[in-house]
């Protein structure tokens, strides 16, 4: 319902306060904003393109804190973990098993890094099935212990934290000990 996921779009909000610089304010007369909108899907687009009102869509699908982060961060800059120049020492993909027309969406150096460690647990990396033709997993960790964790969506890692004061140059860091160093 639109009342769930008002809430949930302000609960993120207080999670980028909390682990971030980043803090969000109802607009007044910005030429660049964000407007969360029920458009059929869950979806942003990656970084500031749109002036007069960017469009995030929040559909009852995706009206969990992890999925809101994950489009907010999108609109905030970043692309999905599993596209960084990097990412063939952590994860292999799978492409017979992408959807035909979409293999472009798993070509990797979209990605920045900002000397963060990679990260299975980011609420930016894809699921295992992302993007699959039905024929099987399009995401393979090299690491088997996270095959089934890769893709979460329940709040953006310590990780996440870190490259986002990294990239908007925060003076705070978050760490795993949910304290600031």
């Amino acid at each position: 319902t639109y009342l769930n996921a008002k809430g949930v779009i302000l609960r993120a909000f207080d999670q980028f306060r909390v682990k971030s610089c980043i803090d969000f304010k109802p607009r007044d007369t910005e030429e660049y904003y964000l407007s969360f909108k029920n458009l059929a899907g869950c979806w942003s687009y990656v970084g500031r393109v749109d002036p007069n009102g960017q469009n995030v869509s929040i559909s009852v699908d995706c009206d969990r804190i992890g999925e809101v982060e994950h489009l907010i961060l999108h609109a905030l800059g970043f692309h999905h973990e599993e596209l960084r120049y990097d990412r063939d020492d952590y994860v292999q993909i799978e492409f017979d098993n992408v959807i035909a027309g979409l293999v472009i969406f798993v070509s990797k150096n979209l990605s920045s890094t900002h000397d963060v460690a990679y990260d299975y647990l980011s609420v930016m990396h894809s699921d295992k099935n992302a993007l699959s033709n039905g024929n099987g997993s399009t995401i393979i960790t090299k690491d088997p212990k996270f095959q089934d964790v890769i893709g979460q969506r329940v709040e953006m890692s310590s990780r996440d934290a870190e490259e986002l004061n990294l990239l908007y140059k925060c003076g705070k860091f978050y760490n795993t000990n949910n304290s600031y160093y």
